[in-house]
């Protein structure tokens, strides 16, 4: 198969709700699936740029894919408001932990680091632990949709700030560092 063949069985794959545990672990896997890419992508070199709004558009998108993030009620509304909200703040606060530059040819570079990856850890935790009292205290199910929309939130608002950071005057790394940044 090649790669358009595969994209096309995931997204009919995903599509398909036959109401049973199927459907649940293919989005389960595919949500852990690019959490995992894009984790690992936070901690190499990567250029900073507009790029990502792509991704950021496509998992926000699958997010409001019916049934939607949450339901139409007044806890699952509030704690898919809450959950955003959680992922706004996280999300800036992981874009202020990475370090960024500009290499010799004007080009932003990011990589996070330890601090970046305790706040990832901590998305999840917090996240999750929001989920569960929603689902143990309020009756509100688990639905997966609420993650693919709150990993587009996150990152929309970690993209947003890197790129304002990026805009700003920064350095210029040492010549050595400029090629290494430039490989990742």
């Amino acid at each position: 198969m090649i790669p358009h063949d595969l994209l096309t069985t995931a997204a009919q794959a995903a599509g398909h709700d036959d109401g049973g545990d199927f459907t649940m672990m293919f989005n389960t896997v595919l949500v852990v699936g690019i959490t995992v890419f894009i984790l690992i992508r936070q901690f190499t070199t990567r250029e900073v740029n507009n790029r990502m709004y792509f991704w950021i558009a496509i998992l926000i998108a699958r997010g409001c894919v019916p049934p939607g993030p949450s339901r139409l009620t007044a806890a699952g509304l509030s704690f898919f408001a809450a959950a955003m909200v959680i992922s706004v703040i996280f999300g800036w606060l992981r874009a202020a932990t990475m370090p960024m530059w500009k290499d010799g040819t004007g080009r932003v570079f990011r990589k996070g680091g330890g601090m970046t990856l305790l706040l990832w850890a901590l998305t999840v935790v917090v996240r999750l632990g929001l989920g569960l009292v929603a689902e143990a205290g309020f009756g509100e199910p688990f639905n997966i949709d609420a993650l693919w929309m709150g990993m587009g939130v996150t990152l929309a608002a970690q993209q947003w700030v890197m790129v304002r950071r990026g805009a700003s005057a920064l350095p210029v790394r040492a010549a050595a560092a400029a090629p290494a940044a430039a490989g990742g």
